[in-house]
């Protein structure tokens, strides 16, 4: 009887423990379960006092911030920015009615005057190209062969594009040490023919926006009252290598070509690119100061001397011409030719890529290069 009646007391007791183990345990779930539900609600009532603290500063912002790009970002409409000023005040604002769904919301329009004057005044900037006339636009050439138009010309723009002018034409003397001089007279005539009611024709070499002021003038006649319109031109920088036979990429020799001015701001230098194999430099407006240009890559930015150099001047004129020869010796050659601007100067291994036949290509091209044409037998 006495074992029987432990094993009953122990049993009893143990059922007891367990009991009082699975109390507890549910007194802790419950208390996770009503922590993780304050936690939620804490959260929510969090979220919905930051959204009512957002909601109140759009409210305050549209209503006070007088930081147009702080309006910009709350704005229910778009914000229409003026890229001009009157000389008195910063960035004028307009609001438009918003157009479209709600994505629309948050665009930004910029406001530009007028493309004429009440006068009928305006300004078209033209790219000449590089100097062949067969390569301008057909935009670029119906409004040179216009009459009416007053063309202020730049003054390396080639006499064959000058003589399709049929109207009246002043040109720009810019010549070294003299070119914001120069500039000044050019916004001087241009605004003499808004004032005049004319249509101006701001006409310069190769493209108006590559090393060319463009922009620049773009913002100058926009302080005239009126916006420009813009007709793209041929680039020497790449037109010039083309027409003297040499290709600014070719596969195995150059596979990335950078685009530099010989002249910084100011008459400065701009930073020199550093050498590398596969790579062509294009240099505009440089032909001046060549011989310190070659010494600043050899020494500062590692090019080899034997590297190849070409320069073709007047490209694509009557009277163009090109010479090959390398960081050592090409300033000599320029000068024994007299090359003049306008000239594109080439550096890298693709000056000789078409140069070459199989039977000379270790060989080094250097002197003045002329385009040999083959006879054709009848």
């Amino acid at each position: 009887y006495i074992p029987q009646h432990l094993s009953f007391i122990i049993f009893q007791r143990t059922n007891e423990e367990l009991e009082e183990k699975n109390r507890k345990k549910m007194m802790r779930n419950r208390k996770d379960i009503a922590s993780s539900l304050m936690l939620q609600n804490s959260i929510i009532l969090f979220c919905l006092a930051f959204s009512i603290y957002l909601n109140f500063l759009q409210g305050y912002s549209e209503a006070f911030a007088p930081n147009v790009f702080r309006d910009a970002h709350v704005a229910k409409t778009p914000i229409q920015i003026a890229a001009y000023t009157d000389g008195n005040e910063g960035f004028s604002r307009q609001r438009s009615e918003q157009v479209g769904g709600a994505n629309d919301a948050k665009v930004l329009k910029y406001i530009v005057p007028p493309s004429s004057l009440s006068n009928g005044g305006r300004v078209t900037m033209m790219g000449s190209g590089p100097g062949d006339p067969e390569l301008l636009t057909v935009a670029a050439y119906k409004i040179l062969s216009d009459p009416s138009v007053l063309v202020i010309s730049d003054r390396l723009v080639s006499q064959e594009i000058l003589d399709l002018i049929q109207g009246d034409y002043k040109i720009a003397r810019k010549l070294p040490g003299c070119a914001d001089k120069a500039q000044e007279e050019i916004y001087s005539w241009v605004k003499e023919g808004l004032d005049a009611g004319k249509h101006v024709i701001r006409l310069k070499i190769g493209d108006p926006f590559v090393f060319g002021r463009g922009g620049e003038e773009v913002i100058k006649f926009r302080s005239f009252g009126v916006e420009p319109n813009v007709i793209p031109g041929v680039s020497a920088a790449f037109s010039a290598p083309l027409l003297g036979s040499i290709p600014v990429t070719h596969r195995g020799v150059s596979n990335q070509v950078v685009m530099c001015t010989g002249y910084g701001r100011n008459g400065t230098s701009p930073d020199l690119i550093q050498f590398h194999k596969e790579q062509t430099i294009v240099f505009l407006m440089a032909v001046g100061r060549l011989r310190e240009l070659c010494n600043n890559l050899v020494n500062l930015a590692g090019y080899p001397l034997r590297t190849p150099v070409a320069i073709v001047e007047r490209a694509g004129c009557p009277d163009q011409r090109s010479i090959v020869g390398n960081m050592k010796n090409i300033a000599d050659l320029a000068e024994d030719y007299d090359i003049k601007p306008p000239s594109t100067i080439i550096v890298g291994d693709v000056v000789n890529v078409l140069l070459q036949s199989d039977e000379t290509f270790d060989e080094t091209v250097g002197g003045l290069v002329t385009r040999m044409i083959p006879e054709v037998n009848t």
